[in-house]
This record gives structure tokens, sequence and C-alpha cells, in this order.
């Protein structure tokens, strides 16, 4: 009986660690970029404008923070989506991003990504913050 529960799981689990979707995608870049300000994770994620966005700015932090160099402290960053788009080809997704720093600061940030499914695999083509 117990090896019929575990065949059972399988394909739940499997089910649920398809990270090749628009929004886990999506959701990935957040929680690389903007949570954890991992831009070498984000660049694995992102492709075209996104990757050289990223590139540019990997370049620029290099003089500062060695590659996957953790920041000591990170604010809190939540997000919660608020508007989506699609396409054919292409999923906009929009986030607010609460950021909490030190204290009671608070600032808030709504955030554009734009994914598109290349060779197979969903990724971060552009995003942009207003």
């Amino acid at each position: 009986m117990k090896t019929l529960y575990f065949l059972l799981l399988i394909p739940l689990i499997l089910a649920c660690s398809n990270r090749n979707t628009p929004q886990a995608v999506s959701e990935d870049f957040i929680y690389n970029y903007y949570q954890h300000a991992n831009q070498e994770a984000a660049l694995q994620l992102s492709h075209g404008l996104a990757a050289e966005k990223l590139e540019d700015e990997i370049a620029r932090v290099r003089e500062v923070r060695t590659p996957g160099q953790q920041i000591d402290e990170m604010p809190n960053i939540e997000y919660e989506p608020i508007g989506k788009e699609e396409d054919e080809t292409h999923v906009l997704f929009n986030y607010r991003l609460t950021i909490k720093t030190r204290g009671t600061t608070t600032h808030t940030r709504n955030v554009v990504i734009n994914t598109e499914q290349i060779d197979g695999k969903w990724k971060v083509v552009n995003f942009d913050e207003y």
C-alpha cells in the first residue's frame, strides 16, 4: 500500500516542480533580482534586453562586490501581482513591490516583467520599474 501512495505522489511532485512557465520564471526573477540582489541568478532567467541590462549592472557593481557575494543587510521586499497581459508569444506581468527598510520606512514600486518563450524555455526579455 505504501508503494501505491509513493507512485501516486510522483506525478504530483513532478507537476509542482515545473518552473518553465511565464509566471514561475517571472516570480523566480523577482526572487533573485529584487529580493536577494542576485543579478547572476536573474541573468540565467533572462534573454535579450533584460540580459543586457543585467550584464551592464553586474559590470558596474563588480568594483564594489565580487560575483556571488551576498549583501549583508537586505530590505524586506514583498510582491503582489497587479496585472497580466498576454498574446501568442509574450506574457507581461505587473507587480507591486513593497520595500521595508530599517525601522518603519516603506516604499512601493511597480515592476513590469515581460516574458517570452525562446527555444522551448520561458525567459524574461525585459523588465522595468516605475
